[in-house]
């Protein structure tokens, strides 16, 4: 019998479960279709405004590889995987559909205290994985840097890539037709689904701080402030940065980055980001951040300035990751009084984009299989 799939969320990650879902029932043309496929979220990309509380929108969107924490080996290996998995999509996802803004370019990585796993090119920051990596010479590092290194990486434009994302959905459910609903509801627990949408049996749990079953949110997610600024730039075509993203971090521990969000048409900009802050709900944009920022951006990134030494700031974005402690959860369990299945994906923090395909293609190999009891 046809599944009837509900997805809680529609951030990057929900709307690549189903797009990687469509994608997967068209390649096989023998495999029973869709009887219904049905968003539930209070946000969609083509809002407006956006709010706060619709965290992918606001993202800076782009790969940057790290070394697996001894702290966090499991977690690391398993959310590094996504990132190659989403990474060998995108290659060749990004020439199919220029349109999804999908750029790929040198990444450019600037530690002052880079551990000894960035040192040792540790699993996760190895050749093995990665296109291009070469760590760079002393001589090629800025003042104060003690390890640099680049590697091919991409970048995208976040809402708009969502909206792209969204019509791929649309124009998949119409080829293949299987009914397609956007719903705007205020779930206060999984269990709800079965109360508004009878008949469903498979729920995508892609809420990002972890809606329970029987309601709540999952005790060990939390979220992690971030504010960048969205700026022009003098010449936004050939300035540096239209052909690398770097990050800086420096020996206070804060991180510094630029990165280009293509335009699908007309001249790019740029997100110069960022801060990591947890338990800080605010969700205004706060002066002093914006100021730390202009200040590191203006010995570190000089080239963003204008002739007469401003920056032209578009937006001062607020955005909060939903994180999770001991790392993302991707998992398959069933309702212990119907069978419900429902497949977890949420808790990757500021990585959606960079996990998206690898933890969307993780949780429908999931829902193929057999669940656990909740």
């Amino acid at each position: 019998m046809p599944d009837s799939v509900v997805i809680v969320g529609a951030g990057v990650i929900g709307l690549t479960i189903a797009h990687q879902l469509l994608l997967d029932i068209q390649s096989q043309s023998s495999a029973s279709k869709l009887k219904k496929l049905t968003f539930i979220s209070r946000n969609y990309p083509n809002d407006e405004p956006l709010t706060h509380e619709y965290t992918s929108p606001w993202a800076g969107a782009h790969f940057r590889p790290f070394p697996h924490r001894p702290e966090a080996y499991e977690t690391d290996k398993r959310e590094s995987a996504y990132t190659r998995v989403t990474y060998k999509f995108f290659q060749k996802f990004a020439a199919e559909h220029p349109e999804s803004t999908i750029e790929f370019m040198k990444g450019v990585d600037w530690l002052a205290k880079p551990t000894s796993e960035y040192l040792g090119l540790g699993p996760g920051l190895s050749k093995d994985s990665l296109v291009d990596l070469r760590t760079l010479s002393k001589p090629e590092l800025p003042p104060g840097v003690e390890y640099g290194c680049e590697y091919l990486t991409w970048c995208l434009n976040a809402p708009e890539y969502l909206k792209f994302l969204q019509a791929q959905v649309e124009q998949l459910c119409l080829r293949l037709r299987i009914p397609l609903e956007f719903s705007r509801l205020n779930l206060t627990s999984l269990q709800d689904i079965e109360k508004w949408f009878g008949g469903t049996n498979v729920v995508f749990n892609a809420s990002g701080t972890g809606l329970l079953y029987s309601g709540g949110y999952d005790p060990k997610s939390f979220s992690i402030r971030g504010q960048t600024l969205l700026l022009n730039v003098p010449n936004p075509n050939s300035i540096r940065y239209a052909h690398a993203t770097i990050t800086h971090q420096g020996n206070d521990g804060s991180w510094t980055f630029v990165i280009k969000r293509p335009a699908s048409n007309g001249k790019p900009q740029y997100i110069l980001g960022g801060t990591k802050q947890l338990d800080d709900d605010l969700i205004v944009p706060r002066e002093a951040d914006t100021q730390a920022l202009l200040s590191r951006a203006r010995k570190l990134f000089p080239d963003l300035l204008f002739p007469d030494g401003s920056f032209d700031i578009v937006r001062v974005n607020v955005g909060f990751r939903p994180a999770r402690q001991a790392g993302s959860r991707v998992e398959l369990e069933a309702s212990p009084e119907n069978g419900l299945k429902i497949v977890h994906a949420y808790g990757f923090g500021g990585m959606g984009y960079e996990v998206s395909v690898g933890a969307a293609q993780h949780a429908i190999r999931l829902y193929k299989s057999r669940p656990s009891r909740l």
